[in-house]
């Protein structure tokens, strides 16, 4: 196939596959009356998912230097199927909440990086760096789309439709993958031995940089991601918004503005260099997110416009650091590099959110304004190990 087609098929899979990714913290305010959580409580169900994708992300990217990782997204799109219905018809309450949303972050972990494998298995070597940034454009796409879908079948009709529909989704990349992707084998497959051994990978200092980069980088954007709806839904009763802005389209522009974000980001490194520009990047952000967090009394368009300016600076170093950790890499070790690169940061992305659910609470609870200001500075904080892993790994 056209490797242009290749990417665009592949891309949609990739958003198809996360519909439900959304279907906890784009419903977050009815499950913190429904289910009377508190903001530690709702900090751990987000956790929970990027804990599924932490563990199983290691070993689905790992044995892709070994089987076809066409063979791993496919058991991963399965999963995925189980993980949002569970979740949709299972779910009751906290310790009910927690198997599924795990199993469902386990599902993205067999999808994502082991889909990005599959991609560049099959395309030219020419056409990886921008395939690799728009590949990882589409995950805040895809982010974005099941906050859309999620937030506007809420508004319109109840939760519990919105969570039928975010399981829609990974049936339909199951079927574009079998169709579009046919079998390849790996044509210098990694001893079995050897799959699990990340030494080589934690002594390359380089990708290590890159890799720390991405827990950083993780840590904040799940963090935002998984509180926006709550943060904004809150922000919304302290200035009455106009009817037509409403918290599901600002939150669905948050989360979407990683797509032109991710591929210009990426341009902005080819042209000025990885790593300078990785580190304005989360300087600009980190300044977005405290002007964010203590905006709430501001007018909600005020509001809105430094939301999706965060949503926008807090993705656009995003590829980069995917692009310079797998480059980084030789050929042997793409797949244990991207199994490291994976654990590490959604390993970030696991914690960010339970930090940030404990700091929400112990600041003043999600009614506090100041609690929220403070919930989003220890978001952004995190990035300042960044320059610190650059200068190490130079």
């Amino acid at each position: 196939m056209i490797p242009v087609r290749l990417i665009t098929f592949s891309c949609i899979a990739e958003i198809l596959a996360m519909t439900s990714f959304a279907a906890f913290p784009a419903l977050m305010p009815h499950f913190f009356e429904a289910w009377n959580l508190s903001g530690t409580q709702a900090g751990w169900i987000n956790g929970a998912y990027f804990l599924g994708f932490t563990i199983f992300g290691l070993l689905a990217s790992a044995v892709t230097d070994r089987i076809d990782a066409r063979s791993v997204v496919l058991v991963g799109h399965v999963v995925a199927i189980a993980g949002a219905a569970g979740f949709a018809f299972l779910s009751h309450d906290f310790a009910t909440a927690l198997p599924w949303r795990f199993l469902s972050g386990a599902a993205l972990a067999c999808a994502y990086m082991p889909g990005l494998k599959m991609l560049n298995d099959r395309i030219p070597a020419l056409s990886q760096a921008r395939a690799i940034a728009f590949y990882t454009a589409c995950f805040s796409t895809g982010s974005a789309f099941s906050f859309l879908i999620v937030g506007l079948v809420n508004d319109y009709f109840d939760p519990q439709s919105a969570l039928v529909v975010a399981a829609s989704g990974p049936p339909l990349a199951l079927i574009l993958v079998l169709l579009l992707n046919r079998p390849l084998p790996v044509l210098h497959p990694r001893p079995w031995k050897h799959i699990f051994n990340f030494m080589p990978v934690l002594k390359n200092r380089v990708t290590m940089g890159y890799v720390t980069a991405y827990f950083c980088h993780s840590w904040e954007l799940m963090a935002m991601r998984s509180f926006v709806v709550a943060f904004l839904t809150f922000a919304a009763t302290q200035s009455a918004p106009p009817e037509w802005l409403s918290v599901s389209l600002v939150s669905s522009v948050v989360i979407f503005m990683g797509l032109p974000a991710s591929v210009l980001g990426n341009e902005f490194s080819l042209k000025f260099g990885r790593r300078p520009s990785i580190l304005v990047i989360m300087a600009i952000a980190f300044v977005l997110a405290i002007l964010m967090g203590f905006s709430i009394g501001a007018p909600f368009w005020i509001v809105a416009i430094l939301a999706i300016m965060y949503g926008f600076f807090v993705t656009a170093d995003s590829s980069s650091i995917t692009s310079g950790a797998v480059t980084s890499a030789p050929e042997k070790l793409k797949g244990s590099t991207m199994a490291v690169h994976s654990f590490v940061g959604f390993g970030g992305a696991m914690a960010g959110p339970v930090i940030a659910g404990i700091v929400l609470d112990l600041a003043g609870g999600r009614s506090d304004a100041m609690a929220w200001g403070f919930t989003y500075l220890s978001m952004a904080s995190i990035a300042i190990l960044t320059p610190i892993a650059f200068k190490i790994a130079r």
